[in-house]
């Protein structure tokens, strides 16, 4: 199970507080700005590297997730202070890899027995932005829906990455909502300015069933099917990405 030192959660809440502020501030900067154009132009797209940080009974049951996302962000008023966000992300939160010899060859022909969990999860809700400049904070609400699944696929040792037998161990759907705060930082201005986009996610699912490294090793060591953890499944995902204004 990897782990990773991520910002604490007294941290986290007092970049969540600042960013907060900074917003609740915003709405009248960004109309005083609005003649020098919108701070987020009429539509946007960005994409994210991104890490998450399992919380509560999903913190311990399993370990940071590494993956990729991206989003796109539509103007709803003329002072783009109002916009509405939809992000898709993808994040692997377990890998494990174990040798085995394929039955009947005496051990000469050795296999490598690969399962993987991962999360996607699509979400929409509106985007607050703040006053337009250097800097622009923003804070979101989202909701929609994760799946959760774990996958093993058998493969050559000598030829990895093309397996050629992949069966799903578990796989739910869920239910997803919560919210994220960040920043842009602008980088370059012009027709189509980019920014660095740098924020936290979290994401909150009632009652979901998943897999994790420990049922995925009794599932080796027992020579049966494993057995899906049940529960509420909550993490914090942090990212770092560009946003370009596309128009």
């Amino acid at each position: 199970m990897t782990r990773v030192s991520l910002p604490s959660s007294a941290a986290t809440a007092a970049i969540i507080s600042a960013l907060a502020a900074a917003l609740l501030a915003g709405p009248a900067g960004a109309q005083s700005s609005a003649a020098a154009g919108a701070p987020s132009g009429r539509g946007s797209f960005g994409g994210h590297l991104q890490v998450t940080e399992p919380r509560g009974e999903f913190g311990q049951n399993t370990g940071n997730g590494f993956g990729v996302g991206g989003y796109a962000l539509w103007r709803l008023d003329p002072n783009a202070i109002v916009n509405l966000r939809g992000d898709l992300s993808f994040v692997t939160y377990g890998n494990t890899r174990r040798a085995i010899p394929l039955s009947g060859t005496g051990g000469l022909i050795q296999l490598n027995l690969r399962t993987t969990s991962s999360i996607a999860s699509f979400v929409v809700g509106p985007q607050l932005l703040g006053p337009t400049g250097t800097f622009t904070p923003y804070a979101t609400a989202l909701g929609g829906f994760s799946v959760f699944w774990t996958s093993s696929s058998i493969e050559g040792s000598n030829n990895q990455q093309d397996p050629f037998a992949t069966t799903t161990n578990a796989s739910d759907v869920a239910l997803a909502y919560g919210g994220a705060v960040g920043g842009y930082f602008r980088l370059t201005s012009g027709a189509h300015p980019v920014r660095l986009d740098l924020g936290a996610r979290f994401l909150r699912h009632d009652d979901v069933s998943y897999l994790n490294a420990d049922r995925v090793r009794t599932a080796y060591q027992t020579d049966r099917p494993p057995v899906a953890i049940e529960g509420r499944a909550d993490f914090v995902t942090y990212y770092l990405g560009v946003n370009v204004i596309a128009f």
